[in-house]
Formats: structure tokens, C-alpha cells, sequence
């Protein structure tokens, strides 16, 4: 499965963590689903009128892992667009749908360490690429955008400044219903990613990252 880095990262805003509300709609605020994970399943309204789907229970899953005790790293925010007209030269189908999932540690400090998040964003960029290498109906796109992380303070001096992870699901198909089939696909791969990221972390080899550019 195609695996890249996008170029459309939005700098136009600092986003801060954890956020409040939105901009364009007040009444979403932030909630953190490692507190309340029960909340996943009614509060991600995007998700609600496709249910029917499979792609959708396999959403939830991730996210519920995502911030479940077993994992190193949280959410933050999440999109999911239906299906429209593609207009991807790339992707050879007449249908796109895309969904949006934003990850960070969840040992706060570590996001405002750069070569921390550029490992994390090469570590799922590997491990998507060697995946489904016969799938060509989807694709995970990687960028990173400022975040002012409030636990650590909200100015610059303060050592709060920091990043965070977007992971951009594309999925395309010859009709809805293919696009939705083709999305289950590239979500059970960000999924499968994403563990296997987690076990790296938990073998301590961002630690040993930071051990190797000690010692050269």
C-alpha cells in the first residue's frame, strides 16, 4: 500500500493539547478518551451515519487502542469525509473517501523532541510500505503540525512547543460501497502499523535512539 508524505500541512494555526473547542463548530470540545473510552463510539459524529460499514467498527477499534492502557501513544483528533467524485490523478477510480486520525505520545515531553516524532513518522511510514504491496485503492499520508502542549506551558520559553502526528487515510473505488470496502482495508493497516510502533517503543528503541547519538 502506498505510504507518503504529505506537502498540505496546515501551519495557518498553532494547535495546542489539549485543545477546547473548534473554531468552525464550538459544540465539539476536546475529550480524552483515555479518561472516558466509552465515549468513542457516540461522540465521533463524522462516523455515526456510516455504521452500517465495516470500516467504521474497525475505526472505533483503532482509537479505542489507540487509548487504551496497552498503548504508548493517544489520539487527539479525527475526521471522517464520505465518498465524493476523486480527483487524485494518481488513483485510476471515479470515488475517494478519506478519514483523518491524530496521534502523539503519550509521554508528553517526548512530543517537543523533533528527532522523537520524525522516528515515529518514519517508524509508520516503513511499516505501511511493506504492507498489501498489491493494494492500490488506498494510501496513508504522514505530516506534522505544531502543537503548544498545555501540561508543559503555553509559551515558547516554557518548553511546551512541540508536534504532532496526522495520519491521513485515502481510500478509492469504483463506487461508494468500493471506497467504504477499500477504507476497512487501509484502517486494519494503520492499525497493524501502529502496534507494531507501539511494541518498538515499549522495547525501548526510541530510547535507544537517543543513546546511539550520545555515544557517535
Amino acid at each position: 500500500m502506498d505510504a507518503l508524505i504529505s506537502k498540505q500541512i496546515d501551519d495557518s494555526a498553532l494547535r495546542s493539547h489539549p485543545w477546547t473547542t473548534m473554531v468552525s463548530n464550538d459544540s465539539n470540545a476536546y475529550i480524552d478518551f483515555k479518561k472516558q473510552p466509552k465515549l468513542i463510539r457516540s461522540t465521533l459524529e463524522d462516523l455515526i451515519p456510516f455504521k452500517k460499514w465495516n470500516f467504521v467498527e474497525q475505526f472505533y477499534s483503532l482509537i479505542e487502542w489507540v487509548n487504551s492502557p496497552t498503548s504508548t501513544l493517544e489520539s487527539n483528533d479525527c475526521v471522517f469525509n464520505a465518498a465524493e467524485k476523486n480527483t487524485d490523478q494518481q488513483y485510476p477510480y471515479a470515488k475517494k473517501c478519506s478519514a483523518r486520525l491524530m496521534i502523539l505520545f503519550r509521554d508528553i515531553p517526548e512530543n517537543c523532541q523533533e528527532k522523537s516524532v520524525h522516528w515515529l513518522i518514519n517508524k509508520i511510514l516503513t511499516s505501511v510500505s511493506t504492507m498489501k504491496p498489491n493494494f492500490k485503492a488506498g494510501a496513508i499520508a504522514l505530516s506534522h503540525s505544531q502543537t503548544c502542549y498545555l501540561a508543559l506551558g503555553d509559551q515558547p520559553d516554557t518548553g511546551g512547543m512541540g508536534f504532532q502526528v496526522t495520519l491521513t487515510f485515502l481510500a478509492y473505488g469504483k463506487n461508494e460501497s468500493k471506497c467504504y470496502e477499500n477504507m476497512d482495508i487501509v484502517v486494519k493497516v494503520a492499525q497493524s502499523c501502529l502496534h507494531s510502533v507501539n511494541k518498538d517503543i515499549q522495547h525501548g528503541e526510541l530510547d535507544a535512539l537517543y543513546k546511539y547519538n550520545e555515544a557517535i
